[in-house]
Protein backbone atom coordinates (compact mmCIF):
# COMPACT_ATOMS: atom_id res chain seq x y z
CA UNK A 1 0.00 0.00 0.00
CA UNK A 2 2.67 2.34 0.74
CA UNK A 3 4.86 1.82 -2.44
CA UNK A 4 1.39 2.56 -4.38
CA UNK A 5 1.24 5.68 -2.19
CA UNK A 6 4.64 6.64 -2.83
CA UNK A 7 4.35 5.87 -6.40
CA UNK A 8 1.23 8.33 -7.27
CA UNK A 9 3.06 10.54 -5.14
CA UNK A 10 5.97 10.93 -7.21
CA UNK A 11 4.03 10.68 -10.53
CA UNK A 12 2.10 14.07 -9.13
CA UNK A 13 5.53 15.65 -8.67
CA UNK A 14 6.46 14.50 -11.76
CA UNK A 15 3.18 15.98 -13.88
CA UNK A 16 4.60 19.47 -11.73
CA UNK A 17 7.88 19.61 -12.76
CA UNK A 18 6.67 18.84 -16.62
CA UNK A 19 4.06 22.04 -16.44
CA UNK A 20 0.87 22.76 -19.06
CA UNK A 21 0.64 21.62 -22.48
CA UNK A 22 -2.21 22.38 -24.73
CA UNK A 23 -3.03 20.32 -28.15
CA UNK A 24 -4.86 21.59 -31.05
CA UNK A 25 -6.35 20.05 -34.08
CA UNK A 26 -7.88 21.96 -36.62
CA UNK A 27 -11.45 20.53 -37.87
CA UNK A 28 -11.16 22.19 -41.38
CA UNK A 29 -7.60 20.94 -42.36
CA UNK A 30 -5.13 17.99 -41.12
CA UNK A 31 -2.96 20.99 -38.60
CA UNK A 32 -2.23 19.69 -35.53
CA UNK A 33 -0.72 22.08 -32.76
CA UNK A 34 0.72 21.58 -29.47
CA UNK A 35 2.10 23.52 -27.39
CA UNK A 36 3.73 22.84 -24.00
CA UNK A 37 5.52 25.01 -21.35
CA UNK A 38 7.85 23.57 -19.05
CA UNK A 39 8.87 24.73 -16.05
CA UNK A 40 10.87 24.01 -12.87
CA UNK A 41 13.87 24.77 -10.86
CA UNK A 42 16.14 24.15 -13.36
CA UNK A 43 15.12 25.72 -16.35
CA UNK A 44 12.31 27.18 -18.29
CA UNK A 45 11.20 25.72 -21.44
CA UNK A 46 8.80 26.23 -23.84
CA UNK A 47 8.12 23.92 -27.01
CA UNK A 48 5.22 24.66 -29.89
CA UNK A 49 4.57 22.07 -32.12
CA UNK A 50 2.38 22.35 -35.73
CA UNK A 51 1.81 20.13 -38.03
CA UNK A 52 -0.39 20.03 -41.36
CA UNK A 53 -0.49 18.16 -44.61
CA UNK A 54 2.57 20.49 -45.73
CA UNK A 55 4.44 21.43 -43.15
CA UNK A 56 6.11 19.76 -39.54
CA UNK A 57 7.46 22.97 -37.50
CA UNK A 58 8.83 23.22 -34.16
CA UNK A 59 10.13 25.70 -32.29
CA UNK A 60 11.66 25.14 -28.24
CA UNK A 61 13.06 28.10 -26.39
CA UNK A 62 15.17 27.90 -22.77
CA UNK A 63 14.83 30.51 -20.50
CA UNK A 64 13.61 34.23 -21.62
CA UNK A 65 13.91 35.52 -25.07
CA UNK A 66 13.28 38.77 -26.45
CA UNK A 67 12.39 40.42 -30.11
CA UNK A 68 12.55 43.17 -32.11
CA UNK A 69 9.67 45.03 -32.76
CA UNK A 70 8.61 43.73 -35.87
CA UNK A 71 9.92 40.18 -35.31
CA UNK A 72 12.84 39.89 -36.97
CA UNK A 73 15.28 39.20 -35.05
CA UNK A 74 16.15 37.76 -31.71
CA UNK A 75 16.91 41.21 -29.18
CA UNK A 76 18.18 39.16 -25.58
CA UNK A 77 18.26 35.85 -24.80
CA UNK A 78 18.55 34.77 -20.64
CA UNK A 79 19.59 33.46 -18.89
CA UNK A 80 22.63 32.86 -19.65
CA UNK A 81 21.88 28.97 -20.70
CA UNK A 82 18.88 30.32 -22.71
CA UNK A 83 18.52 29.24 -26.45
CA UNK A 84 15.99 29.17 -29.46
CA UNK A 85 15.74 26.31 -31.50
CA UNK A 86 13.75 26.02 -35.02
CA UNK A 87 13.46 23.40 -37.49
CA UNK A 88 11.10 23.48 -39.94
CA UNK A 89 10.30 20.84 -42.92
CA UNK A 90 8.36 22.14 -45.47
CA UNK A 91 8.03 20.85 -49.29
CA UNK A 92 10.97 18.74 -48.84
CA UNK A 93 13.15 21.08 -47.69
CA UNK A 94 14.43 21.23 -44.25
CA UNK A 95 15.35 24.55 -42.57
CA UNK A 96 17.19 24.79 -38.90
CA UNK A 97 17.65 28.12 -37.21
CA UNK A 98 19.12 28.16 -33.61
CA UNK A 99 20.38 31.25 -31.59
CA UNK A 100 21.95 31.30 -28.35
CA UNK A 101 23.97 33.25 -25.82
CA UNK A 102 27.63 33.86 -26.15
CA UNK A 103 30.62 35.72 -23.92
CA UNK A 104 30.35 37.72 -27.42
CA UNK A 105 26.41 38.10 -27.61
CA UNK A 106 23.76 36.19 -29.45
CA UNK A 107 25.16 33.44 -31.80
CA UNK A 108 23.09 32.45 -34.69
CA UNK A 109 23.20 29.69 -36.85
CA UNK A 110 21.32 28.68 -39.46
CA UNK A 111 21.19 25.82 -42.11
CA UNK A 112 18.94 23.87 -44.97
CA UNK A 113 19.16 20.92 -45.81
CA UNK A 114 21.71 20.02 -43.12
CA UNK A 115 24.35 22.23 -45.54
CA UNK A 116 25.24 25.80 -43.03
CA UNK A 117 24.31 28.74 -44.93
CA UNK A 118 24.53 32.40 -44.19
CA UNK A 119 21.23 34.28 -42.93
CA UNK A 120 21.10 36.49 -45.87
CA UNK A 121 17.72 37.79 -47.29
CA UNK A 122 15.79 35.07 -48.24
CA UNK A 123 16.70 33.24 -45.09
CA UNK A 124 16.06 36.85 -43.06
CA UNK A 125 12.26 36.68 -44.70
CA UNK A 126 11.94 33.01 -43.43
CA UNK A 127 12.92 33.81 -39.71
CA UNK A 128 10.78 36.66 -39.02
CA UNK A 129 7.75 34.72 -40.62
CA UNK A 130 8.96 31.70 -38.00
CA UNK A 131 8.83 34.47 -35.17
CA UNK A 132 5.97 36.88 -35.98
CA UNK A 133 3.88 32.54 -35.93
CA UNK A 134 5.67 31.44 -32.85
CA UNK A 135 4.03 34.82 -30.86
CA UNK A 136 0.77 34.78 -33.12
CA UNK A 137 0.11 31.11 -33.54
CA UNK A 138 2.16 29.57 -30.98
CA UNK A 139 1.20 31.79 -28.11
CA UNK A 140 4.76 32.52 -26.88
CA UNK A 141 5.33 35.26 -24.23
CA UNK A 142 1.87 36.51 -24.13
CA UNK A 143 1.47 38.41 -21.00
CA UNK A 144 4.59 40.49 -22.01
CA UNK A 145 2.95 41.32 -25.53
CA UNK A 146 -0.52 41.98 -24.34
CA UNK A 147 1.45 44.63 -21.90
CA UNK A 148 2.65 46.29 -25.19
CA UNK A 149 0.00 46.00 -27.07
CA UNK A 150 -1.74 48.19 -23.77
CA UNK A 151 0.63 50.65 -23.71
CA UNK A 152 0.28 51.71 -27.55
CA UNK A 153 -2.84 51.19 -28.09
CA UNK A 154 -4.95 50.20 -25.42
CA UNK A 155 -7.44 47.36 -24.86
CA UNK A 156 -8.88 48.45 -28.38
CA UNK A 157 -5.05 47.64 -29.68
CA UNK A 158 -5.27 44.21 -28.04
CA UNK A 159 -8.88 43.11 -29.57
CA UNK A 160 -7.34 44.04 -32.81
CA UNK A 161 -4.48 42.08 -32.49
CA UNK A 162 -6.22 39.04 -31.56
CA UNK A 163 -8.33 39.65 -34.92
CA UNK A 164 -5.04 38.61 -36.63
CA UNK A 165 -4.26 35.66 -33.77
CA UNK A 166 -4.69 32.13 -35.50
CA UNK A 167 -6.25 29.35 -33.52
CA UNK A 168 -8.95 29.56 -30.74
CA UNK A 169 -6.68 28.32 -28.23
CA UNK A 170 -4.50 31.41 -28.81
CA UNK A 171 -6.99 33.72 -28.95
CA UNK A 172 -8.34 32.65 -25.38
CA UNK A 173 -4.70 33.42 -23.95
CA UNK A 174 -4.61 36.52 -25.46
CA UNK A 175 -8.08 37.39 -24.31
CA UNK A 176 -7.58 36.01 -20.73
CA UNK A 177 -4.38 38.37 -20.35
CA UNK A 178 -5.93 41.60 -21.24
CA UNK A 179 -8.91 40.33 -19.08
CA UNK A 180 -6.25 40.58 -16.44
CA UNK A 181 -4.74 43.44 -17.33
CA UNK A 182 -6.98 45.65 -18.78
CA UNK A 183 -9.09 46.79 -16.04
CA UNK A 184 -11.97 46.83 -18.47
CA UNK A 185 -15.17 49.25 -18.56
CA UNK A 186 -18.43 47.61 -19.12
CA UNK A 187 -18.77 48.85 -22.81
CA UNK A 188 -15.26 47.77 -23.55
CA UNK A 189 -16.09 44.72 -21.75
CA UNK A 190 -19.15 44.15 -23.79
CA UNK A 191 -17.02 44.40 -26.61
CA UNK A 192 -14.20 41.73 -26.02
CA UNK A 193 -16.92 39.70 -24.87
CA UNK A 194 -19.10 39.90 -28.32
CA UNK A 195 -15.82 39.74 -29.92
CA UNK A 196 -14.68 36.63 -28.47
CA UNK A 197 -18.31 34.76 -29.37
CA UNK A 198 -18.22 36.30 -32.91
CA UNK A 199 -14.45 34.71 -33.63
CA UNK A 200 -13.81 31.67 -31.16
CA UNK A 201 -15.69 28.82 -32.52
CA UNK A 202 -14.44 26.22 -30.04
CA UNK A 203 -16.95 25.45 -27.25
CA UNK A 204 -14.31 24.94 -24.68
CA UNK A 205 -12.14 28.41 -25.50
CA UNK A 206 -15.36 30.09 -25.64
CA UNK A 207 -16.82 28.94 -22.41
CA UNK A 208 -13.34 29.36 -20.32
CA UNK A 209 -13.28 33.33 -21.29
CA UNK A 210 -17.50 33.28 -20.75
CA UNK A 211 -17.21 31.82 -17.11
CA UNK A 212 -13.89 33.98 -16.76
CA UNK A 213 -15.86 37.06 -17.04
CA UNK A 214 -18.81 35.78 -14.90
CA UNK A 215 -17.64 37.36 -11.84
CA UNK A 216 -15.96 40.74 -12.58
CA UNK A 217 -18.85 42.04 -14.93
CA UNK A 218 -22.30 40.85 -14.17
CA UNK A 219 -23.73 44.24 -12.55
CA UNK A 220 -24.02 45.79 -16.08
CA UNK A 221 -27.27 44.77 -17.63
CA UNK A 222 -26.15 45.30 -20.94
CA UNK A 223 -23.30 43.05 -19.68
CA UNK A 224 -25.55 40.48 -18.79
CA UNK A 225 -27.52 40.38 -22.05
CA UNK A 226 -24.39 40.28 -24.48
CA UNK A 227 -23.01 37.35 -21.39
CA UNK A 228 -26.37 34.84 -22.49
CA UNK A 229 -26.50 36.02 -25.89
CA UNK A 230 -22.80 34.58 -26.24
CA UNK A 231 -23.21 31.20 -24.33
CA UNK A 232 -26.32 30.40 -26.47
CA UNK A 233 -23.72 30.38 -29.71
CA UNK A 234 -22.17 27.30 -27.91
CA UNK A 235 -23.36 24.10 -29.28
CA UNK A 236 -22.08 21.30 -26.42
CA UNK A 237 -24.61 20.75 -24.04
CA UNK A 238 -22.06 20.45 -21.43
CA UNK A 239 -20.20 23.77 -22.18
CA UNK A 240 -23.53 25.54 -22.73
CA UNK A 241 -24.83 24.42 -19.11
CA UNK A 242 -21.53 25.39 -17.99
CA UNK A 243 -21.61 28.85 -18.95
CA UNK A 244 -25.45 29.39 -18.08
CA UNK A 245 -24.36 27.96 -14.64
CA UNK A 246 -21.51 30.30 -14.00
CA UNK A 247 -23.90 33.18 -14.19
CA UNK A 248 -26.40 31.85 -11.98
CA UNK A 249 -25.58 33.82 -8.76
CA UNK A 250 -27.40 36.27 -6.80
CA UNK A 251 -27.94 39.43 -8.11
CA UNK A 252 -25.85 38.86 -11.31
CA UNK A 253 -29.70 38.37 -13.28
CA UNK A 254 -32.52 40.51 -13.71
CA UNK A 255 -35.93 38.59 -14.39
CA UNK A 256 -35.43 39.11 -18.22
CA UNK A 257 -32.07 37.59 -18.58
CA UNK A 258 -33.45 34.46 -16.20
CA UNK A 259 -36.42 34.11 -18.44
CA UNK A 260 -34.02 34.04 -21.84
CA UNK A 261 -31.53 31.51 -19.67
CA UNK A 262 -34.61 29.36 -18.91
CA UNK A 263 -35.95 29.76 -22.75
CA UNK A 264 -32.43 29.20 -23.90
CA UNK A 265 -32.46 26.03 -21.81
CA UNK A 266 -34.27 24.63 -24.28
CA UNK A 267 -31.20 24.85 -26.71
CA UNK A 268 -29.66 21.80 -24.30
CA UNK A 269 -30.43 18.16 -25.87
CA UNK A 270 -29.17 16.53 -22.88
CA UNK A 271 -31.39 15.83 -20.39
CA UNK A 272 -29.45 15.33 -17.42
CA UNK A 273 -27.57 19.01 -18.24
CA UNK A 274 -30.84 20.47 -18.91
CA UNK A 275 -32.16 18.84 -15.24
CA UNK A 276 -28.55 20.02 -13.75
CA UNK A 277 -29.06 23.79 -14.91
CA UNK A 278 -32.76 24.10 -13.63
CA UNK A 279 -31.68 22.63 -10.28
CA UNK A 280 -29.31 25.12 -9.85
CA UNK A 281 -31.78 28.01 -11.00
CA UNK A 282 -34.57 26.70 -8.02
CA UNK A 283 -31.50 26.63 -5.52
CA UNK A 284 -30.51 30.74 -6.41
CA UNK A 285 -33.43 32.42 -7.47
CA UNK A 286 -36.71 33.07 -6.13
CA UNK A 287 -38.54 32.73 -8.97
CA UNK A 288 -42.28 34.75 -9.38
CA UNK A 289 -45.17 33.26 -10.90
CA UNK A 290 -44.16 34.19 -14.79
CA UNK A 291 -40.71 32.36 -13.99
CA UNK A 292 -42.00 29.38 -12.00
CA UNK A 293 -44.54 28.76 -15.13
CA UNK A 294 -41.30 29.26 -17.82
CA UNK A 295 -39.51 27.13 -15.50
CA UNK A 296 -42.07 24.33 -16.23
CA UNK A 297 -42.30 24.77 -19.92
CA UNK A 298 -38.51 24.19 -20.15
CA UNK A 299 -38.89 21.03 -18.01
CA UNK A 300 -40.74 20.01 -20.30
CA UNK A 301 -38.66 19.47 -22.91
CA UNK A 302 -36.96 17.44 -20.99
CA UNK A 303 -37.27 13.61 -22.33
CA UNK A 304 -36.21 11.35 -19.56
CA UNK A 305 -39.47 10.91 -16.77
CA UNK A 306 -36.31 10.92 -14.34
CA UNK A 307 -34.61 14.01 -15.22
CA UNK A 308 -38.13 15.80 -15.94
CA UNK A 309 -39.25 14.75 -12.56
CA UNK A 310 -35.80 15.96 -11.19
CA UNK A 311 -36.27 19.14 -12.10
CA UNK A 312 -39.76 20.18 -11.63
CA UNK A 313 -39.31 18.28 -7.84
CA UNK A 314 -36.70 21.05 -7.08
CA UNK A 315 -39.32 23.93 -8.01
CA UNK A 316 -41.94 22.18 -5.63
CA UNK A 317 -38.85 22.13 -3.10
CA UNK A 318 -38.68 25.82 -3.01
CA UNK A 319 -41.42 28.09 -0.93
CA UNK A 320 -42.82 30.12 -3.58
CA UNK A 321 -44.80 27.30 -5.63
CA UNK A 322 -48.28 28.45 -5.84
CA UNK A 323 -51.83 27.30 -7.44
CA UNK A 324 -50.45 28.29 -11.16
CA UNK A 325 -47.54 26.63 -10.60
CA UNK A 326 -49.01 22.90 -8.73
CA UNK A 327 -51.41 22.83 -11.88
CA UNK A 328 -49.04 23.45 -14.40
CA UNK A 329 -46.70 20.47 -13.04
CA UNK A 330 -50.21 18.03 -12.86
CA UNK A 331 -50.68 19.13 -16.89
CA UNK A 332 -46.91 18.29 -17.56
CA UNK A 333 -47.09 15.22 -15.18
CA UNK A 334 -49.54 13.26 -17.72
CA UNK A 335 -47.04 13.55 -20.33
CA UNK A 336 -44.55 11.29 -18.69
CA UNK A 337 -44.83 7.23 -19.35
CA UNK A 338 -43.40 6.09 -15.97
CA UNK A 339 -46.28 5.57 -14.12
CA UNK A 340 -43.68 5.78 -10.89
CA UNK A 341 -42.33 8.91 -11.60
CA UNK A 342 -45.88 10.46 -12.20
CA UNK A 343 -46.65 9.34 -9.15
CA UNK A 344 -44.17 10.78 -7.35
CA UNK A 345 -44.50 14.17 -9.04
CA UNK A 346 -48.40 14.02 -8.31
CA UNK A 347 -47.74 12.90 -4.63
CA UNK A 348 -45.17 15.88 -4.73
CA UNK A 349 -47.89 17.98 -5.93
CA UNK A 350 -50.96 16.80 -3.09
CA UNK A 351 -48.29 17.29 -0.49
CA UNK A 352 -48.11 20.72 -1.14
CA UNK A 353 -51.29 21.79 -2.70
CA UNK A 354 -54.26 19.08 -1.53
CA UNK A 355 -56.21 21.80 -0.06
CA UNK A 356 -56.47 23.81 -3.08
CA UNK A 357 -59.75 22.27 -4.39
CA UNK A 358 -58.60 23.25 -8.29
CA UNK A 359 -55.31 21.63 -7.54
CA UNK A 360 -57.00 18.34 -6.00
CA UNK A 361 -59.24 18.37 -8.47
CA UNK A 362 -56.45 18.42 -10.94
CA UNK A 363 -54.29 16.06 -9.15
CA UNK A 364 -57.20 13.68 -9.06
CA UNK A 365 -57.65 13.74 -12.47
CA UNK A 366 -54.50 12.98 -13.32
CA UNK A 367 -54.67 9.95 -11.25
CA UNK A 368 -57.41 8.27 -13.59
CA UNK A 369 -54.28 8.06 -16.00
CA UNK A 370 -52.19 6.12 -14.11
CA UNK A 371 -51.95 2.09 -15.50
CA UNK A 372 -50.56 0.80 -12.33
CA UNK A 373 -53.21 0.28 -9.72
CA UNK A 374 -50.51 0.32 -7.16
CA UNK A 375 -48.87 3.79 -8.13
CA UNK A 376 -52.57 4.75 -8.39
CA UNK A 377 -53.30 4.13 -5.31
CA UNK A 378 -50.67 5.81 -3.88
CA UNK A 379 -51.38 9.27 -5.25
CA UNK A 380 -55.18 9.06 -4.37
CA UNK A 381 -54.17 8.09 -0.66
CA UNK A 382 -51.53 11.66 -0.72
CA UNK A 383 -54.47 13.42 -2.08
CA UNK A 384 -57.45 12.50 0.45
CA UNK A 385 -54.89 11.52 3.51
Amino acid sequence: MLKKLLASLSLLLLFAAVGAAQTTKDKSSNSTMHVEHHSDQIEDRWNWHHVDDQVDLSVTIRGKVEFADDYSDITAITPANGELRVSERRGGVTRKFEATQSADGIKRTYSVNGESRPLDAEGRAWLTKILNDTVRRGGYDAPTRVTRLLQRGGPAGVLAEISQLEGDYIKRVYFNELLKQGNLDAATARRALQQAAREISSDYEKTEILTRMSGAYLRDDRFRSAYLEGASTIHSDYERGRAFKAVLKKDSLNKDNLLFVLKSSGLITSDYEKAELLVKVTKVFPLDEDLQVAFVDAAQSIKSDYEKGRAIKSLLDTDSANQRTWLAVVKGARTLDSDYEKAQLLIRVADAGRRDEAVRNALTDAARGIQSEHERGRVLSAIYK
